[in-house]
């Protein structure tokens, strides 16, 4: 037993040198990693009390990499440490503060704060850091507006953007309606678009008045942060409209707006199935609460808290009653799980302030690619006079600069041109570049607005893009009166592009509603450019289903068309036949007469005795001579 034992006592002793110098080795890796990176070995509440130069060197570092990871801004919180009590002296808390405004002002930035609140041993602060509106360049969220029809929808765009308040008959939405019919129906029935300014410091750049398209301009050059508002239809017979909104437009968080008097009715659930199945976070606005009664508002946010809690939302309802709550729900709404709800009114601005803050303090998550090659949705066309054909979208990938080169395509034929990018605008502002998930337009040269489409692309010329007539994608039946089977056709969005497609395979036989099935898809009219793992949404009246491209056929060929109008239709339809017949026999009765050839006169002596014949048989004298014509 003695030997066994010390057997196993030289392989633990062993064991145990081989895990001491892997430990080591670990060490001394970790230290190499220190060295290139900071680390937030600062971790103490006290860190930013009088710190050292080389601490203040690190606490410089970790906020740069902060900015940039929340794309120019971020929240800092004062008095929090590991190990330790919260909470900060007055002191100490000055002194902090006073290191975070000179390290924000290394970076040309601002720091203001946001709240404070009292711990164990002191108190505990939130500061807002954010980067200096820079030049030609801000940053961009863009917010749909979705909810039924009537819900206050472009009232509450007019109010926040404009700076005034509502009259209670529709005098703030006038100022965003782009059509004649809208202004007299008082409905959106299409895409509109409006933007809302904050500074570095957080304060609303937009002015009380009715700021004209040229203060676009001056809006967005005094703004850090620019939140785009899409403002879509609500109506049952523009849901066309609105999918396209939602998929074309690539909003980065859905504003769900509900009439506290009439509730959650009509194209409310549509419009929040839509932004689930498109992965877009959604927050809520309860308008209307002036003229509401206590208990209809009751039961309207009561039945609101059921469908949010439901197994299809899965959300967690947050009613949002106070500044606290603000900052709560803006620094975890982009998990996708909390879904604040906002309480306002467009007349006597109750509540307005919270969802101002509310919006500031929203964050886009960073999901482009700067370094990769070029790639823009085109989602709109114009022909501006004077400047030519414009188009506007979305920059997906890559950086695009005036005066650049790009493939523009497909085309009915699948065809790729190249066109040069004259100039760019974000904004109506006049800029030399755009970069990844930013939408800008561009005026183009030599190219008419007829040979544009929606749901185009524009990439660069080193890449190599194909047109695809058929994909396969992985769908799910939201809705469907009966069952959907092979050569079923219905309207395809998926990003930009809205054609109808026809099912020419699936695993199974039938789909009805709830079904899940792999089928393949091919365009009806002209090929598109698609990329695996687009989301995309199938419609058909009240047909919906879901789902995500799982693969693309590059080398499928265009639909067969059978030309059957042409096999239908007659070469000369009969009346112009015997029109021209008719000129056919005056022209050389007339050459005739002129000429007085005997061959003509025998010509049409032989037709004039034809025709006596004829008018004898049914009783009529009447007969033609070659002197009376």
């Amino acid at each position: 037993s003695s030997g066994i034992n010390a057997e196993y006592g030289s392989e633990n002793m062993d064991m145990n040198n081989e895990e001491e110098t892997d430990q080591d080795v670990a060490d001394q890796a970790l230290n190499l990693f220190s060295d290139d990176f900071p680390q937030e070995e600062e971790n103490s509440k006290y860190s930013l009390v009088g710190p050292s130069d080389e601490s203040y060197e690190q606490l410089l570092a970790i906020l740069n990499n902060r900015l940039e990871d929340g794309l120019g801004e971020c929240i800092y919180e004062v008095g929090v440490g590991d190990g330790c009590p919260d909470g900060l002296s007055v002191e100490d808390m000055a002194a902090s503060e006073a290191t975070l405004e000179s390290l924000a002002e290394s970076l040309n930035a601002y720091s203001s704060p946001l709240r404070e609140r009292t711990a164990e041993e002191g108190k505990v602060a939130e500061f807002l850091v954010r980067k200096k509106p820079a030049e030609d360049d801000f940053t961009e969220v863009r917010v749909a507006v979705i909810g039924n029809v009537d819900a206050g929808k472009s009232t509450l765009l007019g109010v926040l953007t404009h700076g005034e308040l509502d009259n209670g008959r529709g005098f703030a939405r006038t100022k965003l309606f782009r059509h004649k019919h809208e202004q007299e129906t008082g409905r959106t029935s299409s895409v509109g678009n409006d933007i809302l300014g904050f500074d570095a410091k957080g304060q609303i750049v937009n002015q009380a008045d009715a700021h004209s398209n040229q203060d676009w301009k001056k809006i967005c050059s005094q703004s850090s942060k620019v939140i785009t508002f899409i403002d879509l239809a609500g109506h049952e017979k523009y849901l066309k409209t609105t999918i396209f909104g939602m998929t074309g437009h690539l909003p980065d968080f859905g504003m769900l707006m509900i009439g506290a008097n009439a509730g959650i009715i009509g194209m409310t659930k549509e419009h929040l199935g839509l932004s689930l199945a498109l992965g877009v976070p959604v927050y809520v606005v309860v308008t209307k609460i002036d003229m509401c009664p206590p208990n209809v508002l009751e039961e309207t946010l009561k039945l609101l808290t059921k469908i949010l809690k439901s197994p299809g939302c899965r959300k967690i309802p947050l009613l949002v009653s106070s500044q606290d709550d603000v900052i709560v729900s803006a620094t975890n709404f982009t998990s996708e799980r909390i879904c604040p709800i906002f309480q306002i009114s467009n007349v006597t601005g109750q509540n307005m302030h919270l969802l101002q803050s509310f919006l500031n303090l929203l964050s886009v998550q960073n999901n482009y690619h700067e370094g990769d090659s070029a790639e823009f949705q085109i989602d709109d066309t114009y022909s501006v006079p004077g400047v030519g054909t414009v188009i506007s979208g979305t920059c997906m990938r890559g950086l695009i600069k005036s005066n650049d080169t790009l493939l523009m395509g497909p085309d009915s034929l699948g065809v790729f041109k190249p066109i040069v990018i004259k100039s760019i605008h974000r904004k109506r502002l006049p800029v030399k570049e755009v970069k990844a998930g930013q939408s800008s337009s561009f005026a183009l040269k030599k190219i008419k607005r007829g040979e544009i489409r929606k749901g185009m692309v524009l990439v660069s010329l080193n890449s190599e893009p194909e047109a695809i007539w058929e994909f396969e994608s992985e769908i799910r039946v939201l809705h469907h009166p009966t069952t959907i089977s092979v050569k079923y056709q219905a309207m395809v969005h998926t990003g930009s592009i809205r054609q109808t497609a026809s099912i020419i395979h699936m695993s199974v036989q039938h789909m009805r509603t709830g079904d899940k099935a792999i089928c393949r898809f091919r365009f009806i009219k002209n090929p598109e450019y698609l990329k695996v793992g687009s989301r995309m949404v199938f419609r058909e009246g009240r047909t919906k289903a879901v789902g995500n491209i799982v693969k693309v056929f590059a080398d499928a060929q265009a639909p067969f068309r059978s030309n059957k109008r042409d096999k239908l239709k007659p070469k000369y339809s009969r009346g112009r036949r015997r029109c021209k017949s008719y000129n056919d026999r005056t022209n050389d009765e007339a050459s005739a007469v002129i000429d007085g050839t005997d061959s003509g006169l025998s010509a049409i002596l032989s037709t004039d005795s034809n025709k006596a014949d004829s008018n004898t048989d049914t009783g009529s004298n009447i007969a033609v001579t070659p002197t009376e014509l």
